[in-house]
């Protein structure tokens, strides 16, 4: 182990973010920016930045490496298995995982030196995990896949359940939890599916900024039969938008986050504010303040922040 760490460390302090790519492809299922192989062992996987990973049996040892790679081995994995975990996992104002990792008290996954010593057969990263301690970890032997978590479909979120089910050896749970994700969806369009005038929605990303097209909430506010107002006004991905924008664009319904016990300073920064005082969504007191980690959250997780849609906007349409 200590040579694989100084190995490790050397290789950081020398190659940076050098990218590691796959030398063959393969012909295999491509889904979520993956491609999966056979299922017999040895498994290969080319992984969402086009890098290689083979498996010898299903991981026993799992490490995840950001928040919503966390909800994603908690849905599929043994809760044992998971021995390391994001720092936020801990945070009761993001995490989805808090009952888990407070069961099982697995080790936040810091650094190189912290993973390493947890001797995982598998890390899962995302793609925007910090590339040079991916190559770090790879160089000490470790095998890590980099799962694609900024989905803009709920498709994506769909499709990233059976990759992490496939890499994690756990198939059948994840064909359930999908199968069980997809027909939860589909409950929701049934509710929402007479015909009606379209809601127009603003969403609360971080403070300040909202949610334009390619990003999961204007996916999920189509699902309900909403317009995001967001894209209807050319906002692309996430951006900063003023007080005297969101008034322009004047929604008829408001979706914003507070952490635990701040909801009502965040109505208050709605409805005590001169110009987001006016919007239509205040005055019809459509502003509806979610938890955070239901509202921010990629992975199928993001089902909360649908269902709290659905329940407001598509009663208020009977």
């Amino acid at each position: 182990m200590k040579r694989a760490l100084a190995s490790a460390v050397v290789y950081l302090a020398l190659h940076g973010a050098t990218s590691l790519r796959a030398e063959t492809e393969f012909a295999g299922q491509k889904l979520a920016h993956a491609t999966l192989g056979a299922s017999n062992y040895p498994r290969r996987a080319i992984d969402a930045q086009g890098a290689e990973v083979v498996l010898t049996q299903a991981p026993q040892r799992i490490v995840s490496l950001e928040y919503e790679i966390d909800e994603y081995a908690y849905l599929i994995a043994p809760p044992e298995r998971v021995v390391g975990v994001s720092d936020l996992a801990y945070r009761p104002q993001i995490s989805n995982v808090l009952d888990q990792v407070k069961a099982h008290r697995p080790a936040v996954a810091s650094d190189v030196e912290t993973i390493i010593r947890l001797n995982p057969d598998l890390v899962l990263a995302a793609d925007r995990s910090r590339p040079d301690l991916v190559q770090a970890l790879r160089q000490a032997g470790i095998n890590v896949f980099r799962l694609f978590t900024l989905a803009t479909r709920l498709d994506e979120v769909a499709e990233n359940i059976t990759v992490t089910g496939y890499i994690l050896g756990r198939e059948e749970a994840a064909e359930q939890k999908r199968a069980a994700f997809e027909a939860e969806l589909a409950g929701i369009a049934e509710q929402c599916r007479a015909p009606h005038p379209p809601a127009r929605v603003f969403g609360v990303s971080m403070i300040g900024y909202s949610f334009g097209d390619a990003t999961l909430f204007h996916d999920q506010a189509r699902l309900v039969g909403a317009i995001n107002v967001g894209a209807e006004n050319g906002l692309h991905t996430y951006q900063k938008v003023g007080s005297e924008t969101v008034l322009r664009w004047n929604p008829d319904w408001v979706f914003t986050w507070s952490d635990p016990g701040r909801r009502e300073e965040e109505l208050r920064r709605w409805t005590d504010d001169p110009v987001l005082g006016a919007i239509a969504a205040v005055e019809k007191k459509q502003v509806i303040v979610s938890d955070g980690k239901d509202h921010l959250s990629l992975s199928p997780m993001a089902v909360k922040l649908i269902h709290t849609m659905a329940d407001a906007i598509c009663v208020a349409r009977r």
